[in-house]
C-alpha cells in the first residue's frame, strides 16, 4: 500500500512537471447575458459559443461547440433548455438543446434570420426577431413560434419595428425600444434618441412611456410584479440603471455611474439581482440593498482557441519598388518590408515589427531603402541598410535602421527627385517637405504650407514642384512652387473644379494632369511651360528633323559634339536653367489643353522616357488597361497593357513598365515582347495582440488627425487611447477588436464614424436555405385552406404576364405541396430563388396552374419603395383635387436627383404645388443642385407668338421649379438631407414638416487601416449660416412637428403627409393671392408712337 502510494505521488509529480496547469484566461466582453430560472448561473455568448458561470462569477463553462457565432441565449421557464441563434447555415436561425447536453434541433429556417428574444411564461411559445417583408426600411419584427417544433409556422406580433423586447408573463403587453443610436455611442441627444414603448395585444395599441429627444432610453426589463420596469438611460449623462411605476409615472435612478455606465441589462426571476455589463466585464447588482453594483470576475481554464502567434503566407505587397537594374524588387507585404531577386524569387524579410510600414522607395545612391513606420505610438521616416553592403540586397538577413524623423506628425509620400539629390514627403494638415540629401544634417524644409492632401511631381532638373491642393473652397488647383524660393508659386489650372496628380515630362517642357471640369467627366489636361514649345507645330518639328538629316549628311561638326555628349538619362540631358522663364508662366494658364476620352476616367498619367507618350490607366470601351496618347500631335489613344495595374515608373534603360498588378509586382516591355510577373510566397510571424494594438492604434491616430473637431467633444483624446489601448491589443477574435474601436468612436458622440474590419469566418447562405418570394401579400384574416392573394406588387413576379396572380385568388399548393396561413413557408419556398416554382392555384371556380419565378427578399423591399412612392402620389392627388404632386428623394445621389429632375415634369407638370419628402434619406451630396432647381432666380417672362407664357427651359442649368413647396423630414433623415431641410427654412423657401432630423451633419471619408479594414473620417464640420451653430447634433426643426405613431406609415396612414397636404395648400392659395404682371409688348405701351 505504501509502495502504491509512492508510484501514484511520483506520478503525480513526473505529471505536474510535464504537464504544468493550463493558465487561466480572463474572459471579457460577453455578450446577451441572460439568468437562469433558479437564479444560479449566468449564461451569455463569448468568442462566437454560449457558456455559463455562477451567478457571482468564477470559471465559465462552454455550453455550445460550433465553428459558426452562437448568441442571444434563451433559457426555459425550468432550466433545462437553451434556446439561442446561430449563423452556421448562413443566416441566424433559433436552436433548441438540452442544457445538459445533446444534439441541437433547429427551430427556424427564414434565410433572412430570426434571433430569439424570450420565452413565455408556460415554455410553449418562444419570441422571435427577424427582418421580412414589411416595407421597404425598419422590415424587422416581433414574432412567436413553437418552443418544441421545427417549422411550426411563425405569426408576426404587431406591424411595427423596434428592438429589445421583454413580453409580459400573460404574452399580452410587450415592452420594446425604437430609434436609438449605436449603444457604443456616448450622450446623443437629438430625434434619434431611443424611446421605450408598451404595446397592448387586448387593443392592439401602442404607447409611448418614455424618451424625448433630450435623452436616450433602452433596455425595457419587467420587474416580477410587472408593476414597473427597469431600463437603461442617460438621462444623467451616462447609462445607468432606473425604474419606472406604472401607477405614479415616476422614475428612480438607481446606478450612480460615471463616464462609462450599463449596457444588456437582465433580472434574475424573483426581482432580487441584475446583471448587465460595464465597458469590458459583467456586473452582478443587488436590487433594494443599497450597494454598489459588483464586478465579476470570469476565468476560462483550458484549451485556448488562439494563439498569440500567427503563420501568415503572403502573396500579395501594398507597394514595391525596384532597383535601377530592376533585378530586385522591395515590397511591403503583411505590414512588413521584404527584398526578393527577380530569378530567385524568395523574399527576404528585412522589418519584423507589429507596425505597418509603406511609401517604400529605393535610394540606390545611398544603398538603402526608405520607408514609412508606425513605431512608439507615431508615424516617422525610417532607413534600412544591409549589414554587408557587399552582398545582394536579398543575400542580406541583418540590416540597420535608423529613424529618421521624430515628431507626431504623420509623414507620407515619399519620393526622391529625378537626380536623387532630395527628398520629398508630405506632413500630414502641415504640407509639402523636401531634404535636401546633399545636406541631410541640415533637415526637411517646409515648401507647401496646406492643411489639406496633396498630389505632387518634381521637375526633372529638381527646382519646382508641381503640386495639387485644396483652397478653403475644397478646389484643387495645380500649382508650381520653386524649391529653393517656396514664396514663388504660380496657380497652373485657376479653374473653379478640380485639378489632380500633376506629371512633369521628363524634358521639362509639358506638365500634364487629371482634372473633373465638365459635370463628372475626368479629362487629361497639358499645358507647355513654355510659348515657344506651346506655339511649335507638327510642321516644325518635321522641318527640324529633315534639317538634322540634311547636317548629318553633311558631316557636321556641332552634331557630332551632340551625339557625344548625350547620355541615356533625359533629366541629366537638362541645363541647370529652367526650360521656361518666368514669363511664360505669366500666361501658362491660357494654354492648357484638354484630351477627352468620352466615359474613361484617366488615372496614373505617367510620360515616357523621351517625353513623346503619355501613358495612363483607364477603361475604354470596356476594356481595362493601360493607354497612351501622344500630346500636340493627336488625340487617339494606343493601347499598350491589358489588365488593371498600379504603375510604378516608365523606364528608358530597360523600356519597360513597371507596375504592382493585384498585389504581385513586374513589368512589361513597352512593345510588349517581353513581361514578367514576380509572383512570391513570404512567411510572416506575428504576434496577434501586438497587431490588433496596432490596428487599434492606427484608428485612434487617424481620428487624432483627421476629426473634424480639434477639441474632440472636449475630450482628453490621449485619455481615451489609454483606456482602450489594452484591451485592443488582448482581443483575439476580429468581432472584439472592432466592438473595442466602436467603443473609442463612441466616447466621440458624433456621426460619421465606424470601423468596419475584416470579420471572422462565418458560414455562407447556400442557394438552397434562400427563402423565396412570389411577389405578393396574402389576407392575413383569410384562414385556409390555400394562401389567399390580397396584392400583388408592381415589378414583382406575381406581377408579371405570364405568372400573375389576381386578388382573390388562392394558392393551393406550392410545388404539389398544400400550403395553408399556418404553414411555415420555408417548408416550400426555400431554395426556390430563381428557380421556376409551380402553383396551384383556385381563381374563381376553376383551378389553374401557375409557373412563377419567385426573387429574394432583399429585392422584394426595393419593390416596396416604388409602392410606397405610388401610394403617396395617390393620397396627395386625391386630397388636393390633382392640384398637388408629391416627390420622394430616396438619397442625396446624383441617381435620386435625375429621378427628381425628371419627375418634376412626369409628376409635378401642371400642378400649382408639391411636397418633396426626404424622410428615411440617409444623405449624400446633392443639396446645392435641388437649390438650383428650387431658388433659380426668376427675371423675365417668354411667350412666342401664339403660345402661352413660359420660360425657354434650355435656358436653364435644370428644370426649374418656383411655385410653393413643402418639404417632410423625420429622424431618419441624415446628412445632406438634413442640410436640404435647414436650408429650405433658412432660405424661406417652403414649410417644413415632420419630425427633427437626426443632427447628424458631417461631411465624411474612409481611409483602408493596414490590412484590417476601413474606417470613417468625419473631416469638415457644417454651420448655419444664421447663427453659425454646428449642424452635428442640431438637426432641422420643422416649423410643424408630427410624430406617427408605431405601424401608422407601414399601414398606410401617414399622419405627416396629411399635414403637408393641408399646409401646402394654404400656400398655394397665399401665392395665387400675389400679382403677377402681363406680359405687355411694345407695341402696346400707351406712349408708343402710331403713325
Amino acid at each position: 500500500m505504501i509502495l502504491r502510494c509512492f508510484l501514484y505521488a511520483l506520478l503525480l509529480f513526473f505529471t505536474l512537471i510535464i504537464c504544468p496547469p493550463i493558465k487561466a484566461e480572463s474572459v471579457r466582453f460577453v455578450s446577451s447575458p441572460v439568468l437562469s430560472p433558479d437564479d444560479t448561473n449566468i449564461y451569455f455568448s463569448w468568442r462566437g459559443d454560449i457558456w455559463r458561470t455562477a451567478v457571482d462569477g468564477g470559471r465559465v463553462e462552454r455550453i455550445t461547440s460550433d465553428s459558426a457565432q452562437e448568441t442571444s441565449p434563451v433559457i426555459s421557464p425550468d432550466g433545462t433548455l437553451l434556446y439561442y441563434s446561430s449563423n452556421r447555415t448562413g443566416a441566424n436561425q433559433v436552436y433548441r438543446m438540452q442544457i445538459a447536453g445533446g444534439r441541437p434541433t433547429q427551430l427556424t429556417f427564414h434565410s433572412e434570420g430570426s434571433v430569439a428574444i424570450d420565452i413565455s411564461a408556460d415554455g410553449a411559445t418562444l419570441f422571435t426577431m427577424g427582418q421580412r417583408d414589411a416595407w421597404w426600411r425598419w422590415s424587422n419584427r416581433f414574432f412567436e413560434i413553437s418552443s418544441t417544433q421545427p417549422r411550426a409556422g411563425e405569426k408576426q406580433l404587431f406591424n411595427a419595428y423596434g428592438s429589445d423586447a421583454v413580453v409580459s408573463k400573460d404574452g399580452t403587453r410587450i415592452l420594446f425600444s425604437r430609434e436609438g443610436m449605436s449603444w457604443s455611442r456616448k450622450q446623443y441627444n437629438g430625434s434619434r434618441a431611443g424611446q421605450i414603448w408598451l404595446w397592448s395585444a387586448d387593443s392592439n395599441t401602442y404607447e409611448q412611456i418614455l424618451g424625448d429627444s433630450d435623452y436616450d432610453v433602452r433596455y425595457p426589463v419587467w420587474a416580477p410584479d410587472e408593476q414597473s420596469f427597469y431600463f437603461v438611460s442617460e438621462l444623467d449623462g451616462t447609462k445607468n440603471l432606473w425604474q419606472y411605476i406604472f401607477k405614479s409615472k415616476k422614475i428612480k435612478q438607481l446606478t450612480t455611474f460615471a463616464d462609462d455606465g450599463v449596457v444588456s441589462p437582465a433580472i434574475s426571476s424573483d426581482g432580487s439581482v441584475m446583471i448587465f455589463r460595464r465597458l469590458f466585464d459583467l456586473y452582478r447588482f443587488e436590487l433594494g440593498k443599497n450597494k454598489p453594483p459588483q464586478k465579476l470576475t470570469l476565468e476560462y481554464q483550458g484549451d485556448l482557441f488562439i494563439g498569440d502567434e500567427v503563420e501568415k503566407k503572403l502573396r500579395k505587397a501594398t507597394s514595391a519598388s525596384f532597383s535601377k537594374s530592376g533585378k530586385t524588387v522591395a515590397f511591403v507585404a503583411g505590414g512588413d518590408v521584404w527584398v526578393m531577386n527577380d530569378t530567385l524569387k524568395e523574399p527576404v524579410q528585412i522589418t519584423s515589427t507589429p507596425f505597418y510600414e509603406s511609401e517604400l522607395i529605393f535610394d540606390e545612391d545611398r544603398e538603402r531603402l526608405l520607408f514609412v513606420s508606425a513605431r512608439d505610438g507615431q508615424v516617422d521616416i525610417y532607413q534600412a541598410k544591409r549589414l554587408d553592403p557587399n552582398l545582394p540586397w536579398w543575400r542580406n538577413h541583418h540590416f540597420e535602421f535608423k529613424q529618421l524623423t521624430n515628431d507626431a506628425t504623420v509623414e507620407s509620400d515619399l519620393r526622391l527627385s529625378p537626380k536623387s539629390n532630395r527628398l520629398s514627403f508630405v506632413k500630414h494638415r502641415e504640407g509639402l517637405w523636401v531634404w535636401d540629401l546633399k545636406a541631410e544634417q541640415d533637415g526637411p524644409r517646409e515648401i507647401v504650407k496646406t492643411w489639406s492632401s496633396l498630389s505632387y511631381a518634381w521637375s526633372p532638373n529638381e527646382t519646382w514642384l508641381a503640386y495639387s491642393a485644396s483652397d478653403n473652397n475644397f478646389n484643387y488647383d495645380i500649382h508650381l512652387v520653386d524649391v529653393d524660393s517656396p514664396d514663388r508659386v504660380i496657380n497652373v489650372s485657376r479653374h473653379p473644379d478640380n485639378e489632380f496628380n500633376p506629371v512633369w515630362s521628363p524634358d521639362g517642357n509639358t506638365l500634364a494632369f487629371v482634372g473633373r471640369r465638365f459635370d463628372d467627366e475626368y479629362d487629361i489636361y497639358y499645358v507647355s511651360l513654355s510659348q515657344e514649345k506651346h506655339e511649335r507645330t507638327v510642321r516644325d518639328d518635321k522641318l527640324e528633323q529633315a534639317l538634322k538629316i540634311k547636317e548629318s549628311k553633311a558631316g557636321s561638326i556641332t552634331d557630332s559634339v551632340v551625339n557625344k555628349n548625350a547620355t541615356s538619362d533625359p533629366a541629366t540631358q537638362l541645363d541647370i536653367k529652367n526650360t521656361f522663364s518666368l514669363e511664360d508662366l505669366r500666361t501658362i494658364t491660357r494654354r492648357i489643353r484638354k484630351i477627352s476620352i468620352p466615359g474613361a476616367t484617366e488615372t496614373q498619367l505617367v510620360w515616357s522616357p523621351d517625353s513623346k507618350l503619355l501613358a495612363f490607366q483607364a477603361e475604354i470601351d470596356g476594356k481595362q488597361g493601360i493607354y497612351t496618347i501622344t500630346p500636340y500631335v493627336t488625340t487617339t489613344t494606343s493601347f499598350l497593357i491589358s489588365g488593371k495595374a498600379d504603375i510604378l515608373e516608365w523606364r528608358r534603360s530597360d523600356n519597360r513598365f513597371y507596375w504592382l498588378k493585384d498585389g504581385v509586382p513586374g513589368w512589361t516591355s513597352t512593345n510588349g515582347s517581353n513581361k514578367a510577373e514576380l509572383n512570391f510566397t513570404a512567411v510572416q510571424y506575428s504576434s496577434l495582440s501586438s497587431y490588433h494594438r496596432e490596428i487599434f492604434e492606427e484608428c485612434w491616430r487617424i481620428m487624432r488627425d483627421d476629426f473634424y473637431d480639434g477639441n474632440f467633444n472636449n475630450l482628453n483624446w490621449d485619455q481615451i487611447r489609454r483606456k482602450y489601448i489594452e484591451v485592443a491589443g488582448a482581443t483575439v477574435t476580429k468581432a472584439n477588436l472592432s466592438r473595442t474601436v466602436a467603443m473609442m468612436l463612441g466616447e466621440l458622440n458624433a456621426s460619421h464614424l465606424g470601423y468596419r474590419g475584416l470579420s471572422d469566418e462565418s458560414p455562407t447562405l447556400s442557394k438552397r436555405h434562400q427563402t423565396g418570394h412570389l411577389g405578393a401579400y396574402f389576407d392575413q384574416n383569410y384562414k385556409g385552406p390555400g394562401l389567399k392573394v390580397h396584392e400583388s406588387v408592381v415589378g414583382g413576379p406575381a406581377a408579371a404576364l405570364k405568372s400573375r396572380l389576381l386578388p382573390g385568388d388562392v394558392i393551393l399548393t406550392i410545388n404539389e405541396t398544400a400550403v395553408d396561413p399556418s404553414s411555415d413557408i420555408t417548408r416550400v419556398l426555400n431554395g426556390t430563388v430563381g428557380r421556376e416554382t409551380y402553383l396551384g392555384v383556385q381563381r374563381n371556380d376553376s383551378e389553374v396552374e401557375v409557373v412563377i419565378i419567385p426573387i429574394d427578399y432583399s429585392a422584394f423591399r426595393s419593390l416596396l419603395y416604388e409602392r410606397w412612392v405610388s401610394a403617396n402620389q395617390d393620397r396627395v392627388a386625391r386630397k388636393s383635387d390633382g392640384k398637388l404632386g408629391y416627390l420622394h428623394i430616396r438619397a442625396m445621389n446624383m441617381t435620386s436627383f435625375h429621378r427628381f429632375e425628371r419627375e418634376l415634369f412626369e409628376v409635378a407638370d401642371g400642378k400649382e404645388g408639391i411636397v418633396i419628402d426626404v424622410r428615411e434619406n440617409g444623405g449624400g451630396f446633392t443639396t446645392d443642385h435641388l437649390l438650383t432647381i428650387l431658388t433659380q432666380p426668376r427675371h423675365a417672362i417668354t411667350r412666342p407668338r401664339g403660345g402661352g407664357e413660359g420660360y425657354p427651359q434650355d435656358r436653364s442649368i435644370y428644370a426649374t421649379w418656383d411655385k410653393p413647396i413643402v418639404v417632410l423630414c423625420n429622424q431618419n433623415s441624415h446628412s445632406n438631407a438634413e442640410i436640404f431641410s435647414h436650408a429650405i427654412r433658412h432660405l424661406g423657401r417652403g414649410k417644413v414638416i415632420g419630425v427633427p432630423t437626426s443632427g447628424s451633419v458631417i461631411s465624411t471619408g474612409s481611409r483602408a487601416v493596414m490590412d484590417a479594414g476601413t474606417i470613417r473620417i468625419p473631416f469638415r464640420g457644417w454651420y448655419l449660416l444664421s447663427d453659425g451653430q454646428d449642424m452635428e447634433l442640431n438637426g432641422a426643426i420643422p416649423h410643424h412637428i408630427v410624430w406617427p405613431l408605431p405601424g401608422q406609415i407601414v399601414s398606410g396612414v401617414d399622419i405627416q403627409l396629411s399635414k403637408a397636404i393641408s399646409v401646402l395648400r394654404r400656400e398655394v392659395i397665399r401665392v395665387a393671392k400675389q400679382p403677377v404682371p402681363k406680359p405687355i409688348k411694345a407695341s402696346e405701351r400707351e406712349n408708343i408712337n402710331v403713325p
